[in-house]
């Protein structure tokens, strides 16, 4: 899952980030409330959930807030705000916010919040993915061919849910990319394919077909 963090003290973006990137998230980062208010308008398909400061250079998260939902963007939104005030907390939550946590806070609790607001059922979630034989579970991150499980590293386990939501059709590199790292990689580096190779030699073996059939000049297909 990817979760876009914006937050103008860029030493607690950059720790809140590598946090995420232990517990299995990919997550981006900008540090002004246009820079935000931008990329959340363009690429709010990208992210799972945005970690949204209050106080804000050139525009408020309360401002962004109020403003992607006037959109009708329904990406869930963690508020951060150093304000205690019950009011405050009502107006966040009014303009549309899902969570809010005051600073100064731990990040254990800030994991908890995003934990529970992720665990809030959605129209289009689906609980088990499954594609011809092979079945994955999102919640456990488990992987199975038949009955057999298969250990997938998260970055091949986020590839391949990918590839699963689309089955028998083809996914190019671009699409890989966004879903599973962060917004400033290199979309022209060979990572994708390493990674492509990975899961093959994981799902193909002693198998005589490959699971994942390549494009040529547009990138991946499962074939189901």
């Amino acid at each position: 899952m990817k979760i876009l963090i914006v937050e103008d003290q860029e030493k607690l973006a950059n720790l809140i980030k590598r946090g995420l990137k232990k517990e299995g998230f990919t997550a981006d980062y900008v540090t002004d409330g246009e820079q935000a208010q931008t990329r959340i308008e363009y690429h709010y398909k990208d992210y799972d959930l945005i970690i949204l400061d209050l106080m804000l250079p050139k525009k408020s998260g309360l401002e962004i807030c109020t403003n992607v939902r006037e959109l009708g963007i329904s990406i869930p939104i963690l508020i951060l705000t150093a304000k205690d005030d019950v009011q405050d907390k009502v107006n966040l939550l009014n303009a549309g916010a899902d969570d809010y946590l005051v600073k100064p806070f731990l990040f254990d609790e800030l994991m908890a919040r995003i934990r529970a607001i992720l665990r809030r059922p959605k129209p289009t979630y689906i609980d088990e993915v499954k594609a011809g034989q092979l079945t994955l579970n999102p919640k456990t991150r488990k992987v199975l061919y038949g009955e057999k499980e298969i250990s997938l590293t998260l970055k091949e386990f986020g590839i391949l849910e990918y590839l699963m939501r689309h089955p028998n059709q083809v996914v190019n590199r671009e699409e890989l990319i966004t879903n599973n790292w962060d917004f400033d990689i290199d979309a022209f580096n060979n990572v994708v394919d390493v990674y492509i190779n990975r899961l093959r030699n994981k799902l193909d073996s002693k198998r005589s077909e490959e699971i994942i059939e390549t494009v040529r000049g547009m990138g991946y297909r499962l074939k189901v």
